[in-house]
Parts: structure tokens; C-alpha cells; sequence
């Protein structure tokens, strides 16, 4: 066997192994069918085609070099599918929660605001649905007031809005920074409507409607961050 023969095949042992990493690694790409990839197999068959160019030792490190390459590939064919269902996975969990985040803020719109006894509770603490959906107004003060001519101006009760003041649910604002109708959440108090207006009541001030005097006089003053809903 010449040398130039030799070299003949041991390009083509070369080109054999290209072939072989290139089929395996476009595999995925080159068909979405169940049709076999084309796969370049050398055995030391080919000695019998070109003689005594390679030894066996050159043709086992060969075909241990296409194995390599193949599992190689295959490695990164797995790698790529466990990134891409991580991928999916994370989109859908964030999917999942924006959803929810929209429910809970849309409840917190839309539904009742049931009378309830006004009080501090860290059950009430504001989250992320308010955190991140509504406007922050800052740090406000809180001072509580009942229907008595005393707190009121008058004893019927009625507010600057026309409704009725109702524990749980009545709040006394600065209309010009908090448009009565809105709807108000008060750090560790819940959600509120604006419905009243008070000469004393501006700026970063609240007054939040309470039962009876007492109550009133007991909850004293106190401080909140306030968020506007809507």
C-alpha cells in the first residue's frame, strides 16, 4: 500500500467522523419525523476496502472518537430539553401568578366592602398585590370619628358624598388628593371608601369613620402608609 493511499484513507477516516457529529447534532433539526438519522459507521471493514491503511488500533480510536462525538451530542440534545421545560415551566408558574395577581387586586376593586370594626391587624398588612398595583400616597395620619355633632358638625350621619357613614367602610379625605368614590387601602386597617370631607382633613391626613365617640376617642391617633386603588 503507497503512502498516498494511506493518506486517502485517512482522510476519509476523518471525513467519516465529521459526518458522524454533524448527523447526530442537526438530528433534532433536520426532521420532526420518526426517520432514522443518517449515522456514519466505520468498522475495520474499511481495511478491506483499502488494504492495510489503518491498523486496528487506528480504527478502534476512530470509532471510539464517534462514540464520543455521539454521546457528546446527545448530551446536549438532553441539556437543550431540560432548559427549554425549565423555561416553560418558569413562564407558566409566572403566567400562573400574574393571574392571580390580577384576581386578587380586581376583588379588592370591584367586590362589597362588608362593615367591619375598624382596628389595627397584621392580617391586613399591605402585600404585593397592593405593593405593586396601586399608588402609593405615603405615610398618612389617622385620626377616627363617629356620627355625633361633635366629630360630624351634625348627627345624621350623612357624608360629603351622600352616603351614610358605615364602620369598615367610611373614610374622610383631601378630596382634592383623593377623589371621593375612590377606594383606599390603609396599611394594616384594609380597604376603605373616600365618602367624607372634613375642615381639619388635608393633606396627608385621614379620618376614619368609626361607631360611637368612645371608639373613637380610644383609637387616638395613629400612622399607616396609604395606597390608592382606584
Amino acid at each position: 500500500m503507497t503512502t498516498t493511499l494511506r493518506k486517502h484513507a485517512v482522510k476519509l477516516l476523518a471525513a467519516a467522523v465529521a459526518i458522524s457529529s454533524l448527523a447526530t447534532v442537526g438530528a433534532a433539526a433536520v426532521s420532526t419525523t420518526d426517520a432514522p438519522v443518517p449515522t456514519a459507521v466505520l468498522t475495520s471493514n474499511l481495511n478491506s476496502t483499502v488494504g492495510n491503511a489503518l491498523t486496528s488500533d487506528e480504527v478502534l480510536t476512530a470509532e471510539q472518537a464517534l462514540n464520543k462525538a455521539k454521546a457528546e451530542a446527545e448530551a446536549k440534545e438532553r441539556a437543550e430539553a431540560a432548559a427549554k421545560a425549565k423555561a416553560e415551566a418558569e413562564a407558566k408558574a409566572a403566567a400562573q401568578a400574574k393571574q392571580q395577581s390580577e384576581q386578587a387586586y380586581s376583588a379588592l376593586l370591584n367586590d362589597p366592602i362588608a362593615a367591619k370594626t375598624v382596628a389595627y391587624s397584621s392580617s391586613l398588612t399591605a402585600d404585593s398585590v397592593v405593593k405593586n398595583n396601586a399608588t402609593s400616597l405615603g405615610n398618612y395620619k389617622l385620626t377616627f370619628y363617629c356620627p355625633c355633632a361633635i366629630c360630624n358638625g351634625n348627627d345624621s350621619g350623612k357624608t360629603a358624598s351622600g352616603t351614610y357613614a358605615e364602620e369598615g367602610r367610611t373614610i374622610a379625605v383631601d378630596s382634592s388628593i383623593i377623589p371621593l368614590g375612590s377606594r383606599v387601602y390603609i396599611d394594616g386597617y384594609g380597604v376603605f371608601i373616600a365618602e367624607d370631607t372634613g375642615g381639619a382633613i388635608k393633606s396627608n391626613k385621614i379620618d376614619v369613620f368609626v361607631g360611637s365617640h368612645e371608639r373613637a376617642y380610644d383609637l387616638g391617633v395613629s400612622y399607616a402608609d396609604v395606597y390608592l386603588l382606584a
